[in-house]
């Protein structure tokens, strides 16, 4: 009986402790007035001025590494630079920072070079952060050859 209740616990225990570390996937940090952030409604388009898709991977609020999509294979990204540096929360009263979320992947090392798996995510749905808190949902959209996001529901 103690082996089964030992062997359970150890169940249990691997069950919560993850395999990988998880990074969040998404676009780079944007600089947003407060006032067009309240007004964002549905239907809505956002221009972020990115002709490529860039990508970043987070930790927290951590920028843990730049990435794009490997150029043979479109269900993963290849990690193009690392950086350690905290994202500074702008202290301006006009201006918020909006992180542009695909969701978390997980990997187990993350150095240059290094490709990973993006399969289960969409990168056409996009959640938009301000802070902790999810603003709004969308997807993306090709406006005059630059990357938009049109807004689908406002949260």
């Amino acid at each position: 009986m103690k082996n089964e209740t030992q062997a359970v616990r150890l169940a249990n225990m691997m069950q919560r402790q993850p395999l990988c570390p998880k990074y969040e996937l998404a676009l780079p940090l944007i600089q947003i007035k407060k006032s067009a952030l309240k007004k964002l409604s549905e239907g809505d388009v956002l221009l972020l001025g990115f002709e490529n898709l860039e990508m970043i991977l987070m930790e927290g609020q951590k920028n843990i590494a730049e990435a794009r999509l490997e150029r043979t294979r479109q269900n993963s990204i290849e990690i193009v630079s690392l950086n350690q540096k905290i994202q500074n929360q702008m202290g301006e009263k006009k201006y918020k920072l909006l992180k542009c979320s695909f969701g978390f992947v997980q990997s187990r090392k993350i150095e240059v070079g290094h490709k990973i798996s993006i399969s289960s995510l969409n990168l056409e749905a996009v959640e938009l952060f301000t802070g902790e808190t999810c603003v709004a949902q969308g997807f993306l959209v090709n406006v005059d050859e630059e990357i938009a996001i049109q807004i689908k529901k406002v949260n």
